[in-house]
């Protein structure tokens, strides 16, 4: 890519970064004065501005995402890292050994 192309899209990037924070910020602005209450079970917090709440909800979920992805991705960072001892074999000698087991198993 062309250093003008990687400049454009960059602007493009944070002309949309930059309306997306005006958005957020207009909608927190024009729902200050809403309050709700959460409840978690144990405890209840009250008066909670419903930005705040919903903002907060989103980090949240972020989070645990984040935590349920995290395993398989260190999984795949280690399966690339590991020497594949099959890799430097000849893809016709991979396939006459996936035929010998293939044939030990059904005899």
């Amino acid at each position: 890519m062309t250093a003008d192309l990687m400049s454009k899209r960059l602007i493009v990037r944070a002309a949309a970064g930059l309306i997306l924070i005006l958005v957020l910020g207009w909608f927190a602005h024009a729902h200050s004065s809403q309050t709700v209450d959460l409840r978690f079970g144990l405890f209840t917090l009250r008066g909670v501005s419903l930005a705040v709440a919903l903002y907060g909800a989103v980090v949240v979920g972020m989070l645990l995402m984040l935590a349920a992805s995290l395993r398989g991705d260190l999984r795949a960072r280690q399966a690339l890292r590991r020497p594949d001892s099959t890799a430097s074999e000849p893809r016709s000698a991979k396939v006459d050994k996936g035929l010998e087991k293939a044939e030990r198993r059904s005899t």
